[in-house]
């Protein structure tokens, strides 16, 4: 019987994204085989976790990538080295199943190709949507009932500043920025030289 244990990380970082996030906790069964396609926490440099995607296994080791990551990571590691195997995240009240194996695969590709496809459509449509935006025309057809908010948090750094639309975050200002970093399509619908 295979002894199977349970720890829990936080994950930190943008390698994994949009699988994982920061500040998501993971669920991580220790022991077990390691399979193509699982997401594995193990260890860099004695204390620093570290949860990618196995990319495969052989008789040198096993090699790991991050779902937001374009090449491998260059150390080849040992099965000893795996603390285990990611198998639920939560993120807020919602918690997940993490696939691995051939699922994991399948969903790991499916992944870089939908980043990559939207890489492609952005700096096609860049030009077109700064010209829009900076005509204002649909600023005009947003309702004054859908209007965003402004809040203001506390960091180390000093005040990081976010736009809200109802819940959605769709803006930031972070402390020492002279400019708000805005997510597509909402640079349409607002007026940058009327935020604080």
């Amino acid at each position: 019987m295979v002894d199977v244990r349970t720890m829990y990380f936080e994950f930190k970082g943008s390698s994994m994204l949009p699988t994982l996030k920061p500040g998501d906790k993971l669920m991580v069964a220790c022991g077990g085989v390691v399979r193509v396609g699982d997401v594995v926490v193990f260890q860099k440099h004695g204390k620093l976790h570290i949860a990618h995607r196995v990319v495969s296994v052989d008789s040198r080791g096993i090699v790991t990538r991050g779902d937001n990551v374009h090449t491998h990571d260059a150390r080849i590691l040992q099965q000893e080295k795996i603390i285990g195997k990611v198998v639920s995240v939560q993120r807020a009240s919602r918690q997940r199943v993490i696939r691995g194996g051939k699922q994991g695969i399948i969903y790991a590709r499916i992944l870089w190709t939908v980043k990559h496809f939207s890489n492609i459509v952005v700096r096609l449509l860049s030009p077109a949507y700064q010209t829009l935006s900076s005509f204002g025309v649909f600023r005009r057809i947003l309702p004054v009932s859908v209007k965003p908010r402004v809040v203001f948090f506390k960091i180390k750094d000093g005040v990081e500043m976010q736009l809200l639309l109802g819940r959605l975050v769709i803006g930031r200002r972070m402390p020492g920025c002279d400019k708000w970093q805005l997510r597509p399509p909402f640079r349409l619908f607002i007026d940058e030289s009327a935020l604080p």
